[in-house]
């Protein structure tokens, strides 16, 4: 089950409500203090929020039930192991979540207790005066 890092900021209804394309997320376990970072898009076949009309249909991803594209961490999870999953922040676009998760990837993927074991990503810069950037350190303030 998904809960929200920033409770204040986000409640997980926001998630699907047209607003947003991808999110980006955390799955930690808390018994030797090791975390993930990810990447979700959240409706099928929508990349970017402004494509969301009022007639489109749209269709959720697995996003609900979903784990991890690590077999690393998708294991523990099937070991039983005691995680959390959280929602760090949702994007209009996957071009701007794929830019925050490999940021995140490249600043902590190589401690010890980050699970990432690689960034494969390819993506164009979108830029929007610094505020991917401030989500950046945000989240930063919290790693």
């Amino acid at each position: 089950m998904w809960d929200m890092f920033f409770k204040d900021d986000w409640d997980i209804s926001e998630v699907t409500d047209g607003n947003y394309s991808a999110f980006v997320y955390v799955i930690q376990f808390p018994d030797d203090g090791s975390f993930y970072f990810g990447f979700k898009q959240i409706f099928r076949r929508i990349k970017d929020a402004k494509k969301i009309k009022g007639s489109t249909v749209l269709n959720e991803s697995d996003w609900k039930t979903y784990s991890s594209s690590s077999k690393t961490v998708q294991q523990r999870i099937d070991n039983g192991e005691h995680h959390t999953k959280h929602i760090l922040w949702c994007f209009a676009s996957n071009t701007e979540a794929t830019l925050v998760e490999t940021a995140l990837i490249a600043l902590y993927g190589t401690r010890y207790d980050c699970l990432n074991k690689a960034i494969m990503a390819k993506t164009k810069l979108r830029k929007d005066k610094g505020l991917q950037l401030d989500v950046i350190r945000r989240i930063m303030e919290c790693f």
